[in-house]
C-alpha cells in the first residue's frame, strides 16, 4: 500500500491540481519570457521581481491547494508518501501538497447486502437461506489498508457463518421455531471472523429473510406448521381450563371446610348437651336409683307412643263375638313414617313430666318390674 511507483498515489492516479505542475508551468513562463527579453543588464532588476512575484504566487496557490473539508459523515485519513499518518474528523484541514494526501471515507452510511444459498442441515436436510447483513465502516485505517476488497471480505465470512450455523441444526428449527437463533448465532460467527482480518468493518444487523425447505417437502411442512399452531392453542385452552377447574376445586373445598367446621361444632355442643344431661341425672340416680329408672322409662315410652296409634282389646270382657275394625293403611303409613322418623331420633332421652296417655295405660294395666311393661297380669296389650 505505500508503494507509489510510476509517481502515483497508492489508488492509482495523481491528485488534481498537484503543485508541480502548476511549478513546471510557471517555470517554462518564466524561461519564455527571460529568452525574449534577452540578456540586459538594465532588466535584470526587473525580471528578479517578476521572478518573486510568480514563485510568491506559486508558494500561495500550493498553500491553498493544501485546505480541504470533511464532512460530519466522514473521516479523512492522512497519507505521507503514501503511508499512513493520522486519522481526522469534521471540519476544515490543511495537508501539505505533494508531501502528504487525505481519502475520505463515509463512517456512517449503513450498507447492505443480500446473500442466497442452499445448505445442508445437521440432519442432512437441504435447506435455502437468504440472509441481509447491515454494515458499516468502523475504521478507516483498517477498511484502506488491512484488506484488499473490504466488501468481499465481509460477504465471504457472512457465508462461512450462515453455512457454519446451518450445519449445527436441524431442519425443523432453521425453518421454525430457530430463526431468531440461527441470526443471533450468524451475526456472533461474522463478529468473531471479521476479528481475525479486521477490516474496519462493524456489522449493525443479521436479518434471516427465508428460510424454506425443498419444494418436494413444502406441503409436509406446512402441515407439520398447522401442527404445530394447533399445539400451542390446545396448550392454551387446557391451562384455561386447568385454572377454572382449580378455581372451583377451590371454593368447594372452602365451602366443604366451612360445613365441615360448622357440623363439627354442631357434634360438639350435641354431645356436651347429652353429656350435660346425664350428669344432671347422676346425682339423683344414686340418690333414688329405682325412681329415677321408672322416671327414664316412663319418658322414653312417651317419647315413642306419642308418635304411634294405640289399640286396646279386652278379650275377658264379652261374649267373644265381638267384631273389631283395625285402620291397616294408616298402621302401614305411620309404620314407614316411624321407621324414617327413628332414623333422625337421638338415642338419649329428655327428662320430662309423663304424658296422659302413658298414665292411663300404667292405670289400665299393673306390672310385676318398671322394667318390663309388656309383661301384664290381666291381659295382653
Amino acid at each position: 500500500m505505500s508503494g507509489n511507483g510510476s509517481g502515483q498515489d497508492p489508488w492509482g492516479r495523481r491528485p488534481q491540481n498537484d503543485p508541480t505542475d502548476l511549478a513546471a508551468l510557471f517555470k517554462r513562463l518564466f524561461k519564455k519570457y527571460a529568452s525574449n527579453s534577452g540578456g540586459s543588464t538594465g532588466g535584470s532588476g526587473f525580471n528578479r521581481q517578476i521572478a518573486m512575484l510568480i514563485a510568491g504566487a506559486v508558494i500561495i496557490i500550493w498553500a491553498l491547494s493544501g485546505i480541504f473539508l470533511v464532512s460530519p459523515q466522514q473521516q479523512a485519513v492522512i497519507l505521507r508518501f503514501g503511508k499512513y499518518v493520522n486519522t481526522v474528523g469534521e471540519g476544515p484541514h490543511w495537508i501539505p501538497r505533494g508531501i502528504e494526501t487525505y481519502k475520505k471515507v463515509n463512517v456512517t452510511q449503513q450498507n447492505t447486502f443480500n446473500y442466497q444459498a442452499e445448505m445442508l442441515t445437521k440432519d442432512e436436510n437441504i435447506v435455502s437461506v437468504a440472509v441481509a447483513v447491515q454494515y458499516r465502516i468502523d475504521n478507516p485505517e483498517a477498511y484502506l489498508f488491512n484488506v484488499t476488497n473490504p466488501n468481499l471480505t465481509i460477504q465471504q465470512a457472512a457465508s462461512s457463518a450462515l453455512r457454519q450455523t446451518v450445519g449445527g441444526m436441524n431442519l425443523d428449527a432453521v425453518i421454525t421455531t430457530g430463526r431468531q437463533t440461527l441470526s443471533d448465532s450468524v451475526k456472533e460467527q461474522l463478529v468473531q471472523t471479521l476479528k481475525i482480518y479486521n477490516p474496519g468493518l462493524y456489522v449493525a444487523d443479521i436479518t434471516l429473510q427465508e428460510a424454506v425447505p425443498p419444494k418436494q417437502v413444502t406441503h409436509a411442512f406446512d402441515d407439520a406448521i398447522k401442527a404445530r399452531e394447533d399445539e400451542v392453542t390446545y396448550e392454551n385452552q387446557a391451562q384455561a381450563y386447568a385454572r377454572k377447574v382449580e378455581s372451583e376445586a377451590q371454593g368447594t373445598i372452602s365451602r366443604m371446610q366451612q360445613e365441615a367446621d360448622a357440623y363439627k361444632q354442631q357434634v360438639v355442643l350435641q354431645a356436651k348437651g347429652a353429656t350435660a344431661r346425664y350428669l344432671a341425672l347422676l346425682s339423683p340416680y344414686h340418690k333414688a336409683p329405682f325412681v329415677t329408672s321408672e322416671r327414664l322409662y316412663l319418658d322414653a315410652m312417651s317419647s315413642v307412643l306419642n308418635k304411634t296409634s294405640n289399640v286396646f282389646l279386652d278379650n275377658n270382657g264379652g261374649n267373644g263375638a265381638s267384631v273389631f275394625y283395625l285402620p291397616l293403611d294408616q298402621m302401614f303409613k305411620q309404620r314407614a313414617a316411624q321407621a324414617n322418623a327413628m332414623t333422625d331420633t337421638s338415642t338419649s332421652a329428655v327428662p320430662s313430666a309423663p304424658s296422659q296417655a302413658v298414665s292411663a295405660n300404667k292405670s289400665a294395666s299393673s306390672f310385676s318390674h318398671p322394667r318390663y311393661p309388656f309383661m301384664t297380669q290381666g291381659g295382653q296389650s
